[in-house]
């Protein structure tokens, strides 16, 4: 029985004490290998769909924890109508209900959960190693704590990109023609989802073009 393992290294500055090393494990499950998604299908024009995230999901709490040391009056700023520590304590989206039809469908080509690094350093991961994935800023939907973070926090582009998901959940590719089909059954679920992107010729990397609209 085969066993493929993956791994993440996570530095957590004020958390973890200096010379505090710990090391977990977990079982994610059982998959038919003829059902993997892989990214194997992924193919020129093919189009990238933004599964909305809930906020700032597992990544950027380094971030945050520095603006508060630095700002400490945050804590006690609104964004959209919500207390700030409210809105970044939102739990991560669970997106395995509103996907799970969609896997028996075959329409599914790659997924990127977008953590650490940006949509950059994990929709690169599924992309078969002569393709690109050109991304447009300027369609994303910009969830109201990002935009309070860059304006209260001063905080530039390239940096947020790196740093936060930027209201990208998961990044899903499919053939366009399946795309409505995805995003309105996506809608059933009130996850708010729509095209960011495509697929073009390349070398496996993610290539941004355009600007954030704020």
């Amino acid at each position: 029985m085969d066993s493929p393992t993956g791994g993440e290294t996570s530095e957590q500055p004020g958390v973890l004490n200096e010379g505090v090393y710990i090391l977990t494990s977990s079982i994610a499950g059982i998959a038919d290998r003829n059902k993997i998604i892989d990214g194997s299908k992924i193919k020129e024009n093919d189009a990238v769909i933004n599964l909305e995230s809930s906020g700032l999901h597992t990544n950027g709490y380094s971030l945050i924890r520095k603006i508060i040391e630095n700002k400490p009056e945050i804590i006690n700023q609104n964004v959209d109508g919500r207390k700030f520590l409210e809105v970044i304590l939102e739990p991560h989206r669970c997106y395995y209900k509103a996907l799970k039809e969609l896997f028996e469908s075959d329409i599914i080509k790659g997924m990127a959960h977008i953590t650490g690094g940006g949509i950059r350093e994990n929709l690169n991961r599924i992309l078969p190693g002569y393709l690109n994935a050109e991304i447009d800023l300027s369609r994303y939907n910009m969830l109201p704590i990002f935009r309070f973070l860059k304006d209260y926090a001063g905080l530039e582009d390239d940096d947020m990109i790196r740093t936060f998901n930027m209201g990208v959940g998961i990044a899903l590719v499919s053939d366009k023609k399946h795309k409505d089909k995805i995003i309105n059954h996506l809608r059933k679920f009130n996850i708010n989802s729509y095209e960011i992107g495509k697929i073009i010729n390349g070398n496996k990397e993610v290539i941004l073009k355009n600007k954030i609209i704020w």
